[in-house]
């Protein structure tokens, strides 16, 4: 399972593409995992994630609130959320629901994210970037 996890990150999450598979190696130990099922609740506004939440199957619903009341972003294979609290921290800013059954989402915990961004600094600045897209994306 963790060389599979490995593999997934560094070919499917776009911040983490920078890693070489050796500094992925080092914290895939750690990853946790959860399957849910469709409308089961990962995430809720205003909560302090505690991980770095990646889907790895299946599909989320990100619902944020924007100026004209809530906006749903859907998350596929490959999409991150919980990274906020991480580099922020402040609390989440969606609420997270799967929308499929089966979904599956890896975690890595916060103490394994922090070991990422010693190892590769510009993962902070890469992740500012997103929410900045993101916030933009849903006003």
């Amino acid at each position: 399972m963790p060389f599979d996890d490995t593999s997934f990150l560094k070919k499917s999450v776009d911040v983490l593409s920078f890693f070489n598979e050796e500094q992925l190696r080092r914290i895939t130990p750690d990853i946790e995992r959860a399957s849910y099922k469709s409308g089961q609740t990962i995430l809720l506004r205003g909560q302090i994630s505690n991980g770095f939440y990646i889907v790895k199957k299946g599909k989320v619903a990100a619902s944020y609130k924007g100026k004209a009341g809530n906006v749903q972003v859907e998350l596929k294979p490959g999409d991150f959320f919980g990274e906020l609290s991480l580099i922020e921290d402040a609390t989440n800013d969606a609420s997270i629901k799967a929308t499929e059954d089966d979904t599956e989402v890896m975690t890595i915990p916060s103490e394994s994210f922090r070991k990422l961004l010693e190892m590769q600094p510009l993962l902070k600045q890469t992740l500012f970037q997103k929410v900045n897209e993101r916030r933009k994306a849903i006003q």
